[in-house]
């Protein structure tokens, strides 16, 4: 067995969008990041449970340990039970997406990383595209609405800021 994360991630609340409707002490499961970004894959955290999109989550006190994180959400994504190799990809894959928490602090999906929610002039490439923002999509659009279709559900940024990719799909980190 492996060790422990320490911090992972939680369903925060129900802001923005949520199609979610588990309660919020609900575990993040592994992004689903397709060739469509916009299409909230690339923006949006996925419910282990229920399988459905959510905006915000929190880093919060985990006493999984990464298999057992692993299993809680791969059991719900395919019909046979998760291979071992399988498994360990989950974990990989994940340590990649949450980084360095903190705890208590929300964060939000942007293809392929956990963002803080509260930063600010940042860049990076993503799993899809190059980024770089003043300021957190996701958190603008609370106030701001328009950013969704501006921004985040918009073919245009995400395809404009492409990564070209050989032949593999890669995933960064």
């Amino acid at each position: 067995m492996s060790a422990k994360p320490g911090l992972f991630l939680k369903k925060a609340n129900d802001d923005l969008v949520s199609h979610c409707k588990c309660s919020p002490s609900v575990w993040i499961a592994g992004p689903g990041q397709l060739d469509c970004p916009w299409c909230g894959c690339g923006w949006l955290f996925i419910c282990p449970q229920c399988r459905r999109a959510f905006t915000f989550a929190v880093a919060e006190s985990c006493d999984l340990t990464w298999e057992e994180l692993a299993w809680h959400d791969l059991k719900t994504r395919y019909s046979e039970p998760p291979t071992d190799e399988e498994v360990e990809m989950w974990i990989d894959c994940m340590k990649s997406v949450v980084g360095d928490l903190e705890e208590g602090k929300q964060y939000v999906y942007l293809d392929f990383y956990a963002i803080p929610v509260d930063a600010e002039n940042f860049d990076f490439d993503g799993m899809f595209s190059q980024h770089k923002l003043l300021w957190v999509p996701q958190v603008q659009a609370l106030t701001k609405p328009a950013i969704v279709d501006e921004v985040l559900s918009n073919p245009d940024y995400w395809l404009d800021r492409r990564i070209d990719i050989d032949d593999e799909y890669d995933v960064p980190g």
